[in-house]
């Protein structure tokens, strides 16, 4: 090989290493950083997607929960509204024609459940023929409303083949567990609260 075939080689390997020093390595670059924005848009993309996807998970799921709040609110509500209990006891009893009931306050005795909710005790009287008076009983313990049957007495009645049952029941309720309301006593779901009227009625009814 001459000197002038060496020359040549030289500026060429020089003229290649310069392209790609200032060419190839620059756009190597541009190609990698655009590759780490892609990956992290990406992400931003995939967390967006995943968020969006929870969002429309929970809000299918309010619907049944606010239905879950209603049937709770029902089971034990944020006041002790002893007055649809106790129309509630009058519809079961009026099933039974033949039985008279009479409903009063008792005293609260401290004892399992009662020491740690609060309630309202009362005492039911049903007098009537056993077979109607304890199918009273069973409707009533079966109702909606969270209660406790505390104590039962059932003993013979002066009218022949009749019974007087006593019980001792207690109505609990859940201070504070109602939801802010609208105007006109109307909750967040929608329904109604008790009108003042049937929270002020008596506390004594008979059949």
């Amino acid at each position: 090989m001459d000197r002038q075939q060496f020359l040549i080689l030289l500026v060429a390997a020089v003229m290649m290493t310069s392209f790609v020093l200032l060419v190839c390595w620059p756009q190597q670059r541009e190609l990698t950083a655009l590759g780490q924005a892609l990956e992290h848009e990406r992400d931003v993309v995939s967390q967006k997607v995943l968020a969006s996807n929870e969002g429309v998970y929970v809000s299918a799921r309010i619907p049944a929960l606010r239905m879950a709040q209603e049937v709770f609110s029902r089971w034990l509500p944020p006041e002790p509204r002893v007055a649809e209990f106790l129309e509630a006891v009058a519809e079961r009893v009026a099933a039974e024609p033949d039985v008279a009931h009479e409903v009063e306050r008792a005293e609260m005795r401290p004892s399992g459940l009662s020491g740690t909710a609060p309630a309202v005790p009362l005492r039911l009287r049903l007098t009537g023929p056993f077979e109607s008076v304890y199918r009273c009983l069973a409707a009533i313990e079966g109702l909606e409303r969270l209660s406790r049957f505390r104590q039962v007495r059932c003993v013979k009645s002066e009218n022949a083949g009749c019974v007087v049952a006593e019980a001792e029941i207690l109505v609990f309720y859940l201070p504070g567990s109602d939801r802010q309301t609208g105007p006109g006593g109307t909750s967040a779901s929608g329904n109604a609260g008790p009108p003042a009227s049937r929270r002020a009625s008596p506390m004594h009814a008979r059949g």
